[in-house]
């Protein structure tokens, strides 16, 4: 090796050890108090030199709040912002804008650092004799950028507005078109309007987007639940997003630009980003001005909090992996660090206004038209908005399903006037995707509505694809067995599973033999045309009898009772002696990439390794008969593996989902854009659940430990399970060395199995 390269490397080990110090707070890398088992800072993303663009980023949020943080060539600090809820007059999530931070001297001088303290939720640069720290306080609504130097800096901040004129979305690159991202819509509403640049006053800077135009009064009557109009409220017109910039030592220049006073050797930027529906570009401003006006100053204070609140998220739960099997020790460090960074990302992204967008979150950028692009824009599908949420129940996050929750729960006045109105019966159904106030896309729904009846979608994809609901109730009453949460229970859980049940009572007439018969029906996405789809059956079978367990009135207890006495066989075939699941009784043509009848295995986990053995032989039978088998995106293969107790197949397919990062993206956990946009959520949601399935499974008051866990893997974990458990265990070489269920009582319900 040259000796340039062993003096750069010995300089770089040397600036990652030192300490690093803001404002009297010594914090050496790795010693904290309440410091987790798991060492998270050893699993910091660390760069020697600034990136290239924003590929080239590193993902920062407080659950509503999201940063793209990374340093140009040129030394600019460039923050890309973003939230949760700012949806635009057309029902695309857009970005907020950009910051750009001049620092002189500039970030780009040697010995330079990067570094992503997942630890700290905070990205920490060094460059010279210069630090930069960047955070959004997890306590308040605020993007703050502390400098500090041993030298005197001058510093610029720049806001940089790409939405300045109205315009189309009509640019292609390759076979991508711009429009995708606002798909959905009417076609005349595949634009975009300007954002507005405020006046500044000598202190502080800021824009925002102020949605002039709305498509929900127009939706509503297409989708012919006009009447809903004067019941709702638009959810969409005058909804206002933007940011105020305020900084101390930092003087407004222009009405995009603040400079420094004077040099100085610490300096703050403070980025107070609000979406509120307000009358005025004037009313905004004056709450965004307010609600900063609200937030401490202290910045030591705010951010010891701020450090606090990430503690307490990486204490909760933690998978840790390691091997002295050296032909396994690369695959476990990156399945660890993998599973740390995806659970880094919903943090970032999990408690704002609305769930998780599965395209591309909070994080996109602009990799091929500006950083607003994300394929198939606003709307939510239930396939691939539920895969974050599914990892979030073993490792504890329950704070940060809370949005998915309220969506859904917000939606059903409406799901239930659509109901009525298209089918003329009682209950609840919901789209497989919606707009996020819950109703069905314009362009899915159909513009030509001649000879076609009220409810009748001209996507044939989704025309009877409702099974969604079914599986929102699987998803909340597995949030409840683990919670005990019982005002969850009684205000979101029964209320929506009443309505969603009463639905799949209704709407399908009794057979001859007075079971219900599933006709007009699909499998999925995958058979457009079917009769007694296997998700639906078996989901039926799978949740009634969890829920004729709920303390509800008895006249709903005798609907569900019956409702799972009618329900007919799960479709099956036996040939050679092997029985295995079939997608639906009857099914046409091939038309999707799922394995509909692998439902009866995940969400609806009724032929697993928890079963009798010849129930999970019949799904072991219908893995092996699969027809999709790939195994990327929304896929939920790894999934179904580990619920079978297949060792081989979970480990593989976990293993090639961590390697599979998204080209040209710097950060290692970002993955896409597979069948959606990038950073893919689901493509590592799906391991993560994977993951966490291996290592435990639960049924009832049943706790399966290792059922699917390669004995060459040693492993410590906590996860959550069922009656507010916990399991804090370790094992080494196939043998457990610890083991602490809590509460104790718990423990004699714990059943551990090795392959």
């Amino acid at each position: 090796m040259k000796i340039g390269s062993i003096l750069k490397i010995s300089l770089f080990v040397w600036l990652i050890a030192l300490p690093y110090t803001f404002w009297g707070q010594s914090i050496e890398p790795g010693k904290h108090q309440n410091s987790t088992p798991l060492n998270i800072s050893g699993y910091n993303v660390v760069w020697d030199s600034p990136g290239n663009d924003a590929l080239g980023s590193m993902p920062l949020g407080n659950g509503d709040i999201g940063v793209n943080v990374w340093v140009e060539p040129s030394g600019d600090l460039l923050l890309l912002l973003s939230k949760t809820d700012a949806f635009d007059e057309f029902n695309r999530l857009l970005k907020l804008g950009r910051i750009r931070i001049k620092i002189t001297p500039a970030l780009c001088e040697r010995p330079f650092t990067q570094i992503l303290k997942m630890e700290d939720g905070a990205v920490q640069i060094r460059s010279g004799r210069t630090n930069a720290r960047v955070w959004v306080d997890a306590n308040h609504p605020v993007i703050q950028v502390d400098l500090q130097s041993s030298t005197p800096i001058q510093t610029e901040v720049k806001t940089e507005i790409w939405r300045t004129s109205e315009r189309k979305l009509d640019r292609i690159s390759g076979q991508e078109k711009e429009e995708h991202s606002s798909y959905g819509n009417f076609p005349d509403k595949n634009r975009v309007n300007p954002d507005t640049v405020l006046p500044h006053s000598s202190g502080q800077i800021a824009w925002c987007h102020r949605n002039i135009e709305s498509q929900w009064q127009a939706n509503l009557k297409l989708t012919g639940l006009e009447e809903e109009i004067a019941l709702g409220k638009d959810p969409i017109l005058n909804r206002t997003f933007g940011a105020l910039v305020r900084g101390t030592n930092l003087q407004a220049v222009s009405d995009t630009v603040m400079k420094s006073i004077t040099t100085a050797k610490s300096g703050t930027i403070r980025i107070f980003p609000l979406t509120k529906t307000t009358g005025s570009e004037a009313e905004w401003l004056k709450a965004v001005e307010e609600q900063a006006d609200l937030i401490p100053a202290n910045t030591n204070k705010r951010f010891a909090a701020h450090q606090q609140w990430w503690r307490q998220y990486w204490n909760r739960s933690w998978i840790d992996i390691t091997s002295t099997d050296p032909k396994e020790e690369v695959n476990v460090k990156r399945v660890t660090e993998a599973y740390i960074q995806q659970r880094f990302i919903n943090g970032c992204a999990g408690r704002g206004q609305l769930p998780i967008k599965f395209n591309g979150s909070l994080f996109t950028v602009n990799q091929l038209f500006d950083p607003d692009y994300r394929r198939w824009g606003g709307p939510y599908w239930w396939q691939n908005t539920r895969l974050p949420y599914w990892g979030m129940l073993y490792s504890g996050d329950f704070d940060l399903m809370a949005p998915l929750f309220k969506m859904y729960l917000d939606a059903l006045p409406l799901r239930k006037a659509a109901t009525k109105k298209y089918y003329g019966h009682n209950g609840a159904f919901y789209p497989e995707i919606m707009y996020f106030w819950g109703n069905y896309t314009d362009v899915n729904y159909g513009f030509d509505r001649q000879g076609k009846p009220d409810g009748l979608t001209e996507n044939t994809y989704i025309r009877y694809y409702w099974q969604g609901g079914l599986e929102l109730v699987g998803m909340m009453l597995d949030y409840y067995d683990l919670t005990q949460d019982a005002n969850f229970r009684d205000i979101t859980l029964v209320p929506l599973a009443k309505e969603i049940i009463c639905f799949f009572d209704q709407h399908w007439k009794r057979g001859t033999d007075g079971k219900v018969f599933y006709s007009p029906a699909a499998s999925l996405e995958t058979w457009h045309e079917a009769t007694n789809p296997t998700p639906e059956i078996v989901g039926l079978r799978y949740l009634l009898p969890r829920l004729l367990e709920l303390p509800v009135e008895e006249p709903c207890k005798e609907q569900w009772r019956k409702l799972l006495a009618d329900q007919p066989e799960i479709p099956s075939i036996t040939e050679s002696g092997q029985t295995r699941i079939l997608p639906a009784k009857t099914f046409g043509k091939l038309s999707n990439i799922e394995n509909p009848e692998l439902y009866a295995v995940f969400p609806y986990r009724v032929f697993t390794k928890m079963a009798d053995s010849k129930t999970l032989q019949t799904g072991i039978n219908t893995w092996k008969n699969r027809k999709n088998l790939a195994n990327i995106g929304w896929q939920q293969q790894p999934v179904q593996a580990a619920l079978l107790g297949l060792t081989d197949e979970a480990r593989t397919m976990v293993i090639e989902r961590v390697q599979n990062s998204a080209k040209g993206y710097r950060f290692p956990g970002f993955y896409g854009p597979n069948y959606d946009w990038t950073p893919d959520q689901d493509q590592p949601t799906v391991f993560m659940i994977g993951l966490q399935r291996m290592l435990m499974q639960c049924e009832g008051d049943k706790i399966l430990l290792f059922p699917a866990w390669p004995k060459e893997w040693d492993v410590t974990f906590k996860l959550y399970a069922p009656k507010q458990t916990t399991i804090d265990c370790e094992m080494k070489q196939g043998k457990i060395v610890k083991l602490k269920v809590t509460p104790a009582s718990r423990g004699k319900d714990v059943v551990t199995l090795y392959q």
